[in-house]
């Protein structure tokens, strides 16, 4: 199974969320069920990558076309974010593809390892990618229609791109249908995915409340990301007792991700109650420490005339992994000068 082609997603501006539900929805990963959930893929989605790396190694080291530490290197490079993952993600699932050709595992590696080179290249990177990706994951469930992880991947990518790239609303339809009567939990959240595409985030949140998604090894991913979007929408629109509420749910559902503390901040920081926020900014740095985490905490560090913590914060930001966008690195670059002049 494959880790979120995004490898990482976090709470985000009110005005850019439009933008990153549809860029989600394109292109990241979706969910395997519990009794699919290969060793390998959980040691990633734990982030025990050291553990991960030496699994993998000693696995191929036995056979070099085994399917699981193949699929398991894509997960494993585009988690790490390191200089040339793109290309050892490709490389990875290419030769699991070739080793395996009728395997669901490679075919969803290709999917997923295309999905990343898609989003990395904008626009043309998805004109150039959409219908190999689309190719890829509807191959995966074809070879295994219990995939489901491939299944939300392919349903989410049907849902957000274009009917000339290969999108198709009915598609997903069916694709969240089809999961009913044996997996319905994992039919709310393809629900839920698709009634927030059409426009509908009550339906959605509705139905990705009453998913009891505990059973689900690797379905933490899409699980969060919903979860953020719908909280983020919240925000968006003011309503910020709702906000905090699923940026909670977020939380208790996915201790492991720094993504429900970091939005409790945010909502905290609307409301101007800094020293909260900077408290949910701390326990969320100590989950996740994400470059995003430690810029916001100087942020509100920096508000709160904390010079020494908000240098700290960012020069954290600046040389953490995976690394700021350029225009989030400019702004911390400014602000760290302008304090160290005071």
């Amino acid at each position: 199974m494959h880790a979120n082609a995004w490898s990482w997603v976090k709470p985000v501006a009110p005005s850019a969320l439009i933008v990153v539900i549809t860029a989600l929805l394109a292109l990241t990963g979706g969910a395997a069920q519990a009794d699919q959930a290969d060793p390998l893929a959980q040691l990633v989605q734990h982030k025990r990558y050291v553990e991960a790396d030496r699994t993998i190694a000693e696995r191929l080291a036995v056979n070099a076309g085994d399917a699981s530490a193949l699929a398991g290197g894509v997960d494993l490079a585009l988690a790490r974010g390191s200089a040339g993952y793109l290309h050892e993600a490709r490389t990875m699932a290419a030769r699991c593809t070739r080793a395996n050709p009728n395997a669901s595992l490679c075919a969803e590696a290709l999917g997923t390892a295309l999905a990343a080179q898609a989003r990395a290249g904008g626009m043309l990177g998805l004109v150039r990618h959409a219908r190999p990706i689309r190719d890829s994951y509807e191959r995966a469930v074809e070879l295994d229609p219990k995939n489901y992880r491939a299944r939300v991947a392919l349903l989410r990518f049907y849902l957000a791109t274009p009917f000339f790239l290969g999108g198709s609303e009915s598609r997903a339809r069916e694709l969240a249908s089809e999961a009913q009567r044996t997996d319905p939990d994992l039919t709310r959240l393809m629900r839920a995915l698709y009634a927030l595409e059409e426009g509908k985030p009550g339906d959605a949140e509705q139905y990705i409340l009453a998913a009891d998604l505990s059973e689900y090894a690797l379905l933490q991913d899409s699980e969060r990301d919903l979860l953020l979007m719908l909280a983020n929408l919240h925000l968006d629109a003011g309503r910020h007792g709702e906000s905090a509420r699923l940026f909670q749910e977020l939380g208790r559902r996915i201790p492991s991700s720094e993504s429900g503390s970091y939005g409790l901040a945010l909502v905290a920081r609307v409301q101007g109650k800094l020293t909260e926020a900077a408290a949910h900014l701390e326990r969320a740095a100590l989950i996740g420490p994400r470059p995003y985490v430690y810029k916001m905490l100087g942020e509100v560090a920096e508000a709160r005339r904390d010079n020494r913590r908000a240098i700290s914060a960012y020069r954290t930001a600046l040389t953490g992994h995976p690394p700021l966008e350029p225009r989030e690195q400019e702004d911390a670059r400014a602000r760290l000068a302008s304090l160290k002049e005071r």
